[in-house]
Order: structure tokens, then sequence, then C-alpha cells
């Protein structure tokens, strides 16, 4: 779990996508999209993550300069998902799995 300044960050998604608002998170850059509704709690996971992208990344023999997009998206209404692109145009999608 996602446990940072006293509270889960998935509640701070859960939230915002509650508002019926699209949330798309880019690796690569470290944006959050609301960029209205991003409270601090997301906005410190974010770069937390990107720190270490490339030392994750470098442990599954992937060289991060070979991926033009990463981004995690949950549109509204829809499930949860990771899309990513490689410098060779080919993209890869998968859902993320849903618990309750």
């Amino acid at each position: 779990m996602n446990y940072i300044r006293d509270g889960y960050v998935i509640d701070d998604l859960t939230a915002v996508h509650d508002q019926q608002l699209d949330i798309e998170i880019d690796w690569l850059t470290g944006t959050f999209a609301p960029v209205s509704m991003q409270p601090e709690r997301i906005r410190a996971s974010i770069q937390y993550y990107c720190s270490s992208l490339e030392g994750q990344l470098v442990q599954q023999n992937v060289d991060l300069a070979s991926i033009t997009l990463l981004r995690f998206r949950w549109p509204a209404g829809a499930r949860k998902f990771m899309i990513a692109t490689d410098d060779h145009g080919k993209d890869y999608r998968i859902y993320v799995n849903e618990s309750k």
C-alpha cells in the first residue's frame, strides 16, 4: 500500500475519480492530471516513484531511454490501466487489478 503523510494515496485518487474526472500520471515527466486536483500526498508519491523509476527498470533489464511514453490512466467510469510506448512505436497496455 502506498501510505504517505498519514493517508493512503489510493484514497486521494478515488476521491478525484469519484468526481467523474479522468486521472492520468505521466511517469516520465512526473505530472498528474487534473492538475487542479493534485493533493500533496499524490505529488509526494509521484516524486518518490519517479526518482526510483530508472533503477526499477534496470532491474527488469529495460533501458529507460527506450520508453517514449509511460502513463497510468484511470478514465471516469472505466478501469485503471498502464500504457507504454517503446522507441519502435509499439504500444503496451495492462489493466490494474481491482480489489474490493
